[in-house]
């Protein structure tokens, strides 16, 4: 019975993942989730108490909650700068570098033949990489609580995974961006009005609903420049006044990364002392693959032995030029 319920539950597109972040959260839960908390715990208990789990119902139930949530949900910020896609786990792929226009006009007699200039295509290949997380949940932990224990081990699993795959994108955008006018030296610990009215007028100029990304100190000080209020909205100053955020600056949209979430390992989700600008969707992002999770029984030290592997993603950036950021001491 419990079996059955459970894997009825695991059917509904994302009905699990939303209750295990309600338990992890402390979040008010109503009856169908106090329904759903009550059939895990008896599940995890069940589990905790004989040692056995034949038929791999933790690994089963992790692919089929966690691998949705880090291959299918949308996620606002990365469909706005990627074409995102999915691909088998043994395939690859290529993008096409965007062209510069290196065609020249010469001076020339009617009929007459002047020098050959090309257009030069260059296929880019993604970076790819691969995160694996191994754990352990002991059965005592399964006994004493249950479907808490479910509960943390589904939310921490996605988000180790999905803040890696963060951190990793946005690295490989540092890197990227070596020099040139892209690279706009601030010269201080906080952006200076100079510093971002050249970001925002790169940005303007080459392409549509440009964004920066930073951390939420970084955007807090955006907003706190002078003369920001007198552009605002009646919405904007309430908005300013609620949580010292804005949502424009100059004509860009203010992207905000919490400076409180971290991957497990303890960094940042954005390099710091950077603001980046990005102007339109700069590459391909693309999953490989799907999340497989392997489970040991080891009666032995009484943990369920769990790694939690194949999340894998290519990144490629074939519009280098629409990519820009403040660097800051």
């Amino acid at each position: 019975m419990i079996k059955t319920e459970i894997a009825s539950l695991m059917n509904e597109q994302g009905k699990v993942f939303e209750w295990a972040q309600k338990v992890e959260r402390k979040m008010e839960m109503n009856s169908e989730d106090k329904d759903i908390s009550s059939v895990i715990d008896a599940w995890a208990k069940d589990i905790g108490t004989k040692g056995i789990d034949n038929d791999l119902e933790i690994s089963n139930f992790l692919v089929k909650v966690v691998n949705p949530e880090v291959y299918d949900v949308p996620d606002e910020l990365l469909e706005s700068l990627f074409d995102r896609g999915s691909i088998g786990e043994f395939d690859d792929f290529k993008t096409t570098e965007n062209p510069k226009n290196t065609l020249v006009a010469y001076d020339a007699a009617k009929g007459g033949t002047v020098d050959k200039s090309y257009i030069d295509n260059i296929a880019s290949n993604p970076i790819w990489k691969h995160k694996q997380v191994e754990t352990e949940v002991s059965y005592a932990d399964l006994r004493r609580n249950g479907f808490k224990s479910i509960a943390n081990l589904t939310v921490f699993a996605e988000e180790a995974l999905k803040n890696k795959m963060f951190f990793d994108i946005f690295s490989i955008i540092d890197t990227a961006i070596a020099g040139g006018e892209q690279l706009i030296n601030a010269g201080g610990a906080m952006p200076t009005a100079a510093a971002l009215d050249q970001l925002a007028l790169y940005l303007i100029d080459r392409g549509e609903n440009p964004m920066t990304v930073s951390l939420s100190k970084y955007a807090q000080s955006i907003a706190k420049m002078s003369g920001q209020a007198s552009l605002m909205s009646d919405a904007m100053k309430d908005k300013y006044n609620r949580y010292g955020l804005v949502d424009f600056y100059n004509g860009v949209r203010i992207g905000t990364i919490s400076g409180a979430k971290r991957t497990g390992d303890n960094q940042l989700l954005l390099p710091d002392k950077r603001i980046f600008g990005v102007a339109g969707k700069i590459g391909t992002l693309d999953m490989r693959g799907a999340v497989r999770v392997y489970e040991t029984m080891d009666n032995k030290r009484e943990v369920v032995e769990l790694k939690i592997t194949g999340f894998e993603y290519g990144v490629a950036i074939n519009k280098i030029d629409k990519i820009a950021k403040i660097v800051l001491t």
